[in-house]
């Protein structure tokens, strides 16, 4: 399965969704597209997981490169609704963050 991003927006700010395989050969372009997403329309963005089949350490790493990038510009990369696969990864890497349910931040998203 290839990787599908889109955009929409909720509440004002841009929701990226995430459907596929997040890994070795997709995870560059899952940064490229969250980096453009953030220079365009603002670091404060969520990124949708729910269709996620797949992620390995790559797929992880962009998405900490991605929060790196929207902090650093005054913002944040909330994660909502991880699948299985990909909260397996990200619980690992990102052990307190914001893997939040579908439409709920985390008390940890919220702060920031």
């Amino acid at each position: 399965m290839r990787l599908d991003l889109s955009v929409s927006m909720s509440a004002g700010a841009p929701v990226v969704g995430v459907s596929g395989e997040v890994d070795l050969l997709t995870a560059d372009d899952l940064y490229e597209f969250l980096a453009t997403v953030i220079r365009q329309r603002g670091p404060r963005l969520s990124v949708d997981l729910r269709r996620v089949t797949h992620m390995d350490s790559r797929g992880a790493a962009a998405m900490l490169r991605a929060r790196r990038l929207a902090r650093s510009l005054g913002g944040n990369l909330t994660l909502v609704g991880p699948s299985a696969p990909a909260a397996l990864v990200l619980q690992a890497v990102l052990p307190e963050q914001d893997l939040a349910p579908p439409g709920r931040a985390t008390p940890a998203a919220r702060r920031h």
